[in-house]
Order: structure tokens, then sequence, then C-alpha cells
């Protein structure tokens, strides 16, 4: 299957209130530029995520998803088990000496504890979500840094699970399904696409060419509009709205699992995850809905009017 290629669309009832989110949120005081790709983020933000995020964690427990709490620095043992230094170096910050490693794929840590281990079957599926470790770090170029929707250090709700293949790809249908019936719930577009992920696995590659439907394709993206639809040479984009990842749902197979030696009495053990930006989902929310609280159509994030930010 071709990358990119989208598996499904829906639009929202209503056009975006749209302008440029992360400017008007600087102009606002609702986030405050700190350093390169790091923000303050104030009240009114923290709200919003803080209601994005417990709307996720909802959902994955209803799923049977159970909260864990992950470290963020990270072994260098554990980054090289995981391939991170062999298929991306570039986005690893290391501390002085090298020997940890700020952790930028959040996943991480399920798999280095698991590390020479033998799993019962009897345990499977294994169903974790994490956000509350903090955030996720990111080396990025500074050339590519794009205010919250690409930052140096970001938040993010991470499902991982582990079963049995045919389990872990049904588990991704379900995860996934969760997070995008959420999305239409706050009244966002949704689409679907045939991503490339954060690494280039091999067997995650070799997967994809022989993907024919849906369910075989390793890593599907989620989408949302998060700012106007862009302009090439004055031609406006051939799509009503521009669409940005915002999660990737994927299924690794056993590559992690071998880096690491975990092994189980249970047949084709794999696994997989999905990570939701929260950022970037509550910069998607604002470019659909605006910034006046009292029109936003969701019960569980605070309503009620909000000033200017707080200071200077």
């Amino acid at each position: 299957m071709e990358l990119f290629s989208v598996l499904d669309r829906s639009m929202a009832d209503s056009e975006p209130v749209g302008g440029d989110v992360a400017q008007e949120a600087i102009e606002r005081k609702w986030i405050r530029p700190f350093a390169p790709g790091q923000y303050l983020y104030g009240p009114e933000w923290t709200a919003l995520v803080r209601g994005l995020q417990g709307a996720l964690l909802s959902r994955a427990h209803a799923l049977g998803f159970a909260e864990w709490l992950f470290p963020r620095l990270i072994p260098r043992e554990a980054v090289d088990n995981f391939r991170l230094t062999q298929f991306a170096p570039e986005l690893l910050q290391a501390t002085q000496g090298g020997h940890e490693i700020l952790d930028p794929v959040q996943c991480l840590p399920v798999y280095h504890y698991f590390s020479g281990r033998h799993i019962d079957g009897a345990m499977l599926p294994l169903k974790i979500v994490e956000t509350m470790g903090g955030w996720t770090w990111r080396n990025e170029d500074p050339d590519r840094l794009d205010g919250p929707i690409r930052a140096r250090e970001f938040l993010r709700v991470e499902y991982v699970w582990l079963a049995p293949f045919d389990e872990a790809v049904r588990l991704r249908a379900v995860v996934r399904d969760a997070v995008t019936d959420l999305f239409r719930e706050l009244g966002l577009s949704v689409q679907l696409v045939v991503g490339e992920g954060c690494m280039d696995i091999p067997v995650v590659r070799e997967a994809l060419e022989r993907a024919s439907v849906a369910d075989e394709v390793p890593v599907i993206d989620i989408e949302i509009p998060l700012r106007p639809p862009t302009r090439l040479a004055g031609v406006a984009s051939p799509q009503k709205e521009d669409f940005e990842e915002i999660s990737g749902a994927t299924v690794e197979g056993s590559h992690h699992l071998e880096g690491f030696g975990i092994t189980s009495d249970a047949p084709d053990l794999a696994s997989g995850c999905c990570g939701v930006g929260l950022n970037r989902l509550a910069v998607g929310f604002l470019y659909q809905h605006g910034f006046d609280s009292r029109t936003w159509p969701v019960p569980f994030i605070p309503k009620g009017p909000i000033g200017e930010g707080v200071g200077a």
C-alpha cells in the first residue's frame, strides 16, 4: 500500500474559526515563548489540555487500559535496544556523558522493564496507558520548530499493548476508533492515512509493502486540521483543509520484543502503540472552535469567560 494514502476521512459539521492559533495564543498570553522549542503554558491552555487529556484517559480506561507512570530519563542501553540510536539518532537528547537519554517515544520504559523476561500468556493482553510522566523530548532541527505544533518538549497520552499478533492488530483498531470517535465528538475533521512512523524500521517497511487492506498497514496516522490550507505559488491547496498528524497508531510486530529479548509462551507475541499529541490536539481544537470557551461544544472542558492571560 502506498504511503500517505487516505484510508478514511470525515469532515466537521461546521466551518473552522480558523486563524493562526499559535500566534493568537501568544498574543492572548495563553502560551509564552520560553526558549527555542519550549513554552510556558498558562492556565487557559493548561485547562484545555487537561480536559482533552482526561477525555482520552476515560476512554482508555473504558477499553480496559490500566494507567501506569513511566520515567523519562532512559538508560543508554535501553535506547540502544530500542534501536533509536540506529534508526533515529537525530531525535536524541543525551545527558552529560551520554549515559541517559531524555525519552523521545514514551513507550520505551515498557520494553526496558520487561527486558530479558518471559511473559506468561495469562498476563496477555497487556494494555497500558501513560501520560503523567511529563514531557516527551525530541531534538528537533531548529529550522523545523513550529510553535506548539513541533516543539522540543511536548505532552502525549500514550497507549501501549502486548498481545498475540492478531489481538495486537485488533487492539490497534479499537484504540484508533476510540481516539477518532472522540475527535469527532469534539467537532473536528479527521482523516486516517497510511503513515511511516518516527523510525525507519525494516520489518515495518516490509509489512507496509505487503499490506493490501487497512488492518495490514503497520502505521496508521490520525490527522486533523491545525491551520489554514497551504498555498504554493499562489495556488490554494486542493483540499478544503490541510490535515496534519496528531497521532500514529502502530503495530510493530516482534521488532522491539526481539531487541529487548522479551519472550512469551503465547504465540506470535507482538506490540503496538498509539500516542496522541496533546498540544497538537489543543491547536486543532482551537483552530476549529476558536478561543471563546463559552462556545466550545463539549462538557468536559471548563467553560466560561476567559481573559487575556495573567501577567506579562
